[in-house]
C-alpha cells in the first residue's frame, strides 16, 4: 500500500502536466479530433471540468508536501485543495530541514487552515519541549477528524498523551509513540479498532499493557522497543482472533515473557536472555531470537523450555546461545524441530560453539531446506576436546541431511575450522543444490583468485555427496534469509 501511495504524486503530476501542455500547444491533429466531438464532450475531457469532490479526493491522497507543491503549479481552481488533505506527514525529513519553531508553525498553520471533515494520518517527528500546548491542540483536532493512523516521534521525553485522546479516537488503526508518556487511568472507549501498536522509549506499566490487550480486540502487531518499565510481560490474547506478530527490542528489565495467543504467527526478540513461555497449542510460524551475550550463568530449565516451545516453527533465526545450550545443558533432553525449513545462525560473540555443536543441532532439524550462517569475526575453536572427543563422534556418525538444498555462509575466510564445517555439511547433504560462500571483505574483493579458487572448488567437489551442487565464492548472494539481520529497521518501522 505504501508503494502505491508513494507513486500517486508522480501520476498526478504527470496528469496535470499533460493537461497543461495540451492546453498551451495547439496541435492540428488534436484540433481535427476535437472538431468531430460535441462541445459537451470537449468540456468533459478537460481536467478543469472534473467535479469538485473528485479533485479534492485526489489531493487528499497526497502527502502534504506533495499536495501543496502540486496545488501551487496547476489551475487556480485547485490552489486551496491542500486544505482538505487527509495525510499530515511530517517525518524525519521535515525535522532535519526545519528548526523546531518553524516546523511547529508550519504544522499549526496546516491545522488552522484545514477545512476537510477527515484527517486520516498524522505523523510528526519533532522536539516537543516548549510546544506541549500545541501538541495537545493538534491531537484534540485529530480526535474530531476520524483519525486512523497516529505516529508521534518525539526527540525528547516530557509530553503526555492524555486519556481523553485515547478515549476519543474511535477509528484509530495504527498508534506509534516514541518518547511519549501515556495516560491510561481506565479502559478507554476509543482504540477498539486498533491494529498496530508500537511503543518506544515509553513508560508503560504492566497494568497499562494488560488494559490494551484486553480492550483492543483487533490488534495484529505489537512492538515494544526500549521500554524499561516492564519486568513481566503477560500476553494473554486468547480472545483476540487477529493477533499475528510480537516484536520486543532491548527492554532491559524484562525477565519473563508469557504468551497465550492461538493466532500469533511471528515473534521477534532482541535483548538479554529471559524466561520465555509459549502456551501449548500455539502455531508459531517464525521466530527471531537474538540474545545479547551474558556473563551470568543461564539455568537449563528456561532454555530447555524455550527450545521445546519453538520446536514447531518453520523459520528460525538465533544466536549461539541456543546452539550452545542444546550442546551443553540439554545434551540428554529430547527435542526436534520437525517443521523447521529455514535456519539462520549468527555467531556473534559465541563462547564455545563449533562445527560439532552446529551439526548436532542440525541433526534435529529433519525438514531443513535452507541454512544461513553468519560467521562475522568468530573463529571456531578446534582444540583438544574437538580432536579427542567430537571429531571421532562425527566420523562415526552416518546421519544425512536429506532435505537441505541451500547453504550460505557469510564472512567466510577459508580457515581450517570453517573448511571443516563445510566438509561436514557437504558430505551429508545428499540433494544440496547451492553452496554459497560470501567473502568477509566489505569492498567485495577476494583473497582467493585463479589457482586458489580452482583448488578449493575441486576440494569441495570431492566432499560433496550431492552430484548437482553448484559452489560459488562471491561478495553477495542472491539467496537471502527471510529475516534480515537488522529486521527492526527494515520491518518493524
Amino acid at each position: 500500500m505504501e508503494i502505491i501511495l508513494s507513486l500517486i504524486p508522480f501520476f498526478i503530476a504527470m496528469f496535470f502536466f499533460h493537461s497543461s501542455l495540451a492546453s498551451l500547444v495547439s496541435l492540428p491533429m488534436k484540433n481535427s479530433e476535437n472538431q468531430n466531438k460535441s462541445p459537451e464532450e470537449n468540456k468533459t475531457d478537460s481536467p478543469d471540468n472534473l467535479p469538485e469532490n473528485i479533485v479534492q479526493n485526489i489531493f487528499t491522497f497526497l502527502p502534504i508536501k506533495n499536495a501543496i507543491v502540486i496545488a501551487s503549479t496547476v489551475s487556480p481552481r485547485y490552489k486551496s485543495s491542500w486544505r482538505y488533505n487527509r495525510r499530515f506527514l511530517f517525518d524525519s525529513d521535515f525535522h532535519s530541514r526545519y528548526s523546531q519553531p518553524d516546523l511547529a508553525a508550519m504544522v499549526d498553520h496546516l491545522f488552522n487552515s484545514h477545512k476537510g471533515d477527515e484527517i486520516k494520518t498524522f505523523k510528526l517527528h519533532i522536539d516537543s519541549i516548549g510546544i506541549e500546548a500545541l501538541l495537545k491542540r493538534w491531537l484534540y483536532i485529530c480526535t474530531e477528524k476520524n483519525l486512523e493512523d497516529l505516529e508521534l516521534h518525539l526527540y525528547q521525553p516530557g509530553f503526555t498523551v492524555e486519556f481523553s485522546v485515547f478515549n476519543a479516537l474511535h477509528k484509530l488503526k495504527t498508534l506509534k509513540l516514541v518518547n511519549c508518556a501515556i495516560q491510561l487511568i481506565e479502559v478507554p472507549s476509543g482504540l477498539q479498532f486498533l491494529q498496530t501498536l508500537s511503543l518506544c522509549n515509553l513508560h508503560i506499566t504492566e497494568d497499562m499493557f494488560d488494559v490494551l490487550i484486553e480492550h483492543c480486540k483487533m490488534l495484529e502487531i505489537i512492538d515494544l522497543i526500549k521500554c524499561s518499565t516492564i519486568n513481566n510481560l503477560n500476553l494473554n490474547a486468547r480472545e483476540n482472533k487477529h493477533f499475528k506478530k510480537l516484536r520486543l527490542v532491548e527492554c532491559p528489565n524484562l525477565e519473563k515473557i508469557e504468551i497465550d495467543s492461538p493466532t500469533l504467527r511471528s515473534i521477534f526478540y532482541h535483548g538479554n536472555f529471559c524466561t520465555v513461555r509459549i502456551a501449548e497449542g500455539m502455531k508459531l510460524y517464525e521466530a527471531f531470537f537474538y540474545f545479547i551475550p551474558s556473563t551470568h550463568y543461564i539455568q537449563s530449565t528456561p532454555l530447555e523450555a524455550l527450545v521445546k516451545d519453538l520446536s514447531n516453527v518453520s523459520i528460525l533465526t538465533t544466536t549461539p546461545l541456543l546452539i550452545e545450550g542444546v550442546a551443553g545443558v540439554l545434551q540428554g533432553a529430547q527435542y526436534c524441530f520437525e517443521n523447521l525449513l529455514e535456519l539462520q545462525l549468527f555467531t556473534d560473540e559465541a563462547v564455545f560453539c563449533n562445527p560439532y555443536d552446529i551439526f548436532m543441532f542440525l541433526k534435529n532439524c529433519p525438514s531443513l531446506v535452507k541454512l544461513f550462517i553468519d560467521l562475522n569475526d568468530y573463529i571456531f575453536d578446534l582444540g583438544m576436546y574437538w580432536k579427542l572427543n567430537q571429531q571421532p563422534l562425527l566420523n562415526n556418525c552416518n546421519h544425512k541431511f536429506t532435505q537441505l538444498k541451500v547453504l550460505v555462509i557469510r564472512s567466510f575466510k577459508f580457515l581450517p575450522s570453517e573448511l571443516e564445517l563445510v566438509k561436514i555439511v557437504l558430505q551429508r547433504a545428499t540433494i544440496l543444490e547451492r553452496l554459497t560462500l560470501i567473502s568477509q571483505e566489505s569492498d567485495g574483493s577476494s583473497k582467493f583468485e585463479g589457482e586458489d579458487v580452482a583448488k578449493y572448488v575441486k576440494l569441495f567437489g570431492s566432499w560433496a555427496a550431492s552430484t548437482r551442487v553448484i559452489i560459488k565464492y562471491v561478495d553477495k548472494s542472491f539467496d537471502n534469509p527471510t529475516h534480515p539481520k537488522r529486521w527492526l529497521h527494515t520491518d518493524a518501522n
